[in-house]
């Protein structure tokens, strides 16, 4: 009984992947690395190794070098505009003019001042000479030469700031030693000889050292120079400069305790970065190159740091990212950084931590250490780690399942996964699909909240074979704006069979009313039978929830388009819609309890009209007649001719007495036997009503109203 669509689409093919039922859930064990127990059995790893390593104590020599006074002095000439822009506009056409300009803007200036202007001439018309760096055939590094040319090595650097500075006549020494710069991670053995040179400075009776050369800028990856001022190597503190340069003569390390070659090789290579965010490397302790941890698939760095600094990373095997090979994390109970690394393979991997101040987007990240990670046997039993940002622990998520792997794998005609996730209650999620061309993947994720269980349930539906990203989005409820990447899965997809499961787009009022769609069945559009009149969604729905329907073209309701009604002998909600053209709409389905006023929208499908028979309209139907749950057989057209005779056929369950208005005159009460109204009528000019009574009601109820012409 009840009217249908003239054609029904075959029922779909494809493996829904089983989802999570509510045992299922409660079952899974918290087995991931990021578990209380696990992270536990980390640190005692962690603490047991620290106790056997032999630290390198760093300490500077002169304790009263780098005091407040001496530091201040530093930062205002760094920050001197007037000093930046008569430097700037300076054009000296030999070495002998050149000191007499700094002459005569020095005269008068502190030590750190006159240092500055010299160091801060060199870094603006001072290039790196990669064609003799690369070539080992060292043009003319003289004072002279450097100046001439307008480049230099490292040698030349040192060698003209040292002349300046004779000429000043302020002390100054070249230092001979070895540097951590480009090319430092190909070495396999220590230097035999020297690599780098530098300067030392006296000011008031103090050393400080000075790099001019790493100060003007450096060499990138494609072996060229880019200039950039780094102030940082301005007067730069010896306990920090000594993890990347080591003087030959040990007396320029500045250090109460100087270490040796083995002690500097073995050392992490630590950026400027890292000390103007003031990090500190809690494990290893002043080790470059660390293992897996022991029966471990994974390494860890523990990095402490503020909570206003934020911290990524790359985890690199021959210069190739390691997919999945890192996550970075922010432990709130120990304040620290805890940063996983999982390897896929053996060999000597580089590890890369960036980092910035502050969580705007308008700050970029920047380098602050390198380590090896020394992989020499893999476990058998492998981890890797979804994509994270920052929302996903400032909002405090945490992925029930999967676990411990950043792929989920498709095959064998499994069509869908599903992601679970747990939040605070005032978080809420959102996702997207997207295939390996960054497109995003029309009715691929379905995500919505099971109160039941505490726990998002993320579901995806890749559309083809190959390679999906699955990116999930939170917010808290409270905030305004838009929802922030927080974690994303590599869908690795296989064997998908056609045509593939999509969901239509749904509101969490969906799941809170307890919906189930039974047709169109995994299928983000709604079907459309060639040259239909209208199509058909069925719905399940609890017995206190009525629906009603919508449809729409370029954003504008269709007019009586759509009719809402109730199967009894299926025990289904029909929605039927019909447009007035072809092309693209959106039909969309509205749930309410039966004694609440107000509808909420629940789920969206998309629908192309490729071809129309004829354009028609349902009846008006009113609140009563879904309350009720009613259906209507004949006629569903609600536009009825003049004169005409029709048969009236509707369920109406529980009612006293129905009756029938033609033109607004009662024509009375025949042909209803509960549920069942049958007759006929003859149509008059305006309208026809059809009414209900019901016990404890004297009135009768509008249920449904015909239009005539």
């Amino acid at each position: 009984m009840g009217c249908t669509t003239t054609k029904v689409a075959q029922s779909h093919q494809a493996k829904e992947q089983q989802n999570y039922n509510d045992d299922d859930i409660d079952n899974i064990k918290d087995d991931s690395v990021f578990s209380p127990k696990n992270m536990a059995a980390d640190d005692n790893i962690i603490a047991s190794i620290a106790e056997k390593s032999d630290h390198v104590n760093i300490q500077v020599a002169d304790s009263q070098a780098f005091n407040d006074s001496f530091v201040q002095q530093r930062q205002q000439a760094i920050n001197n505009r007037s000093y930046q822009s008569t430097v700037q506009s300076w054009q000296p056409k030999s070495l002998q003019q050149l000191t007499e300009l700094i002459k005569a803007v020095s005269k008068g200036k502190s030590l750190v001042d006159q240092h500055w202007i010299i160091f801060y001439w060199i870094a603006c018309n001072i290039d790196y000479d990669t064609e003799s760096y690369f070539s080992k055939d060292y043009k003319d590094q003289t004072a002279e030469g450097v100046f001439r040319f307008k480049k230099g090595v490292c040698a030349g650097y040192a060698n003209l700031y040292k002349y300046l500075c004779d000429q000043l006549g302020v002390p100054c020494e070249i230092i001979s030693g070895y540097a951590k710069g480009y090319g430092f991670e190909n070495r396999k053995d220590a230097p035999t000889e020297t690599d780098h040179a530098w300067n030392a400075v006296e000011i008031d009776h103090h050393w400080y050292l000075m790099e001019s050369t790493w100060g003007a800028g450096h060499l990138n990856d494609k072996k060229q120079y880019e200039r950039e001022l780094t102030s940082y190597y301005f007067l730069p503190r010896p306990n920090e400069m000594i993890y990347h340069h080591l003087p030959e003569d040990v007396k320029w390390q500045l250090l109460k305790s100087p270490i040796n070659m083995e002690q500097y090789l073995q050392m992490p290579k630590l950026r400027p970065l890292y000390f103007d965010l003031k990090l500190e490397l809690v494990s290893p302790r002043n080790q470059g190159v660390i293992s897996l941890l022991p029966g471990k698939s994974y390494a860890m760095v523990l990095l402490r740091a503020s909570r206003n600094i934020q911290l990524i990373a790359d985890l690199k095997l021959n210069n190739e990212k390691i997919d999945g090979g890192h996550h970075i994390m922010f432990d709130v109970s120990k304040q620290l950084y805890r940063c996983y690394f999982a390897p896929k393979k053996v060999g000597q991997h580089k590890i890369i931590i960036y980092g910035k101040k502050d969580a705007s987007d308008e700050i970029t990240y920047g380098g602050v250490l390198e380590l090896t990670l020394a992989v020499k046997q893999l476990p058998k039993t492998a981890v890797s780690f979804p994509q994270t940002w920052d929302y996903f622990f400032d909002l405090g998520l945490q992925v029930i399942s999967p676990q411990n792997t950043h792929v989920i794998t498709l095959s064998n005609e499994i069509s869908t996964t599903q992601i679970l996730i747990r939040t605070p209650e005032n978080v809420e999620l959102l996702g997207s699909l997207e295939n390996e061309a960054k497109q995003a993947i029309t009715g691929g994720h379905q995500i919505y909240y099971d109160r039941r269980k505490r726990t998002w349930r993320c579901n995806f539906a890749p559309d083809r074979n190959g390679f999906f990203e699955a990116t999930i989005f939170a917010k808290k409820m409270s905030d305004a704006g838009s929802h922030h990447a927080a974690v994303a899965f590599k869908i690795e997809a296989t064997q998908i069979p056609l045509p593939p499961i999509s969901y239509p787009y749904t509101w969490q009022s969906f799941y809170d009313f307890g919906l189930k769609i039974k047709a169109p069945a995994h299928r983000s559009d709604a079907t459309w039978a060639e040259n239909a009149s209208y199509t058909e969604v069925l719905i399940k729905a609890p017995d206190d929830v009525r629906l009603s329907g919508s449809i729409q073209y370029n954003h504008v309701t269709v007019e009586n388009g759509s009719l809402a009604q109730f199967d009894i002998e299926k025990k289904l909600w029909q929605i039927l819609f019909a447009p007035e053209r072809t092309g693209k709409h959106e039909i969309i389905v509205f749930a309410s309890k039966t004694n609440e006023e107000g509808s909420s929208s629940v789920v969206r499908f998309n629908l192309d009209v490729t071809k129309l028979r004829r354009p028609m309209k349902f009846p008006v139907i009113y609140s009563a007649f879904q309350t009720a749950k009613c259906q209507l057989v004949t006629p569903i057209d609600g536009v009825l001719k003049k004169g005409a005779v029709v048969p009236i056929e509707c369920v109406i369950p529980g009612a006293i007495d129905v009756n029938v208005t033609v033109d607004s005159k009662w024509i009375g009460s025949e042909g209803y036997k509960d549920p069942i109204l049958q007759r006929k009528i003859t149509v008059g000019s305006k309208e026809v009503g059809i009414y209900a009574k019901y016990g404890g009601t004297s009135s009768y109820n509008g249920l449904v109203k015909y239009n005539v012409e």
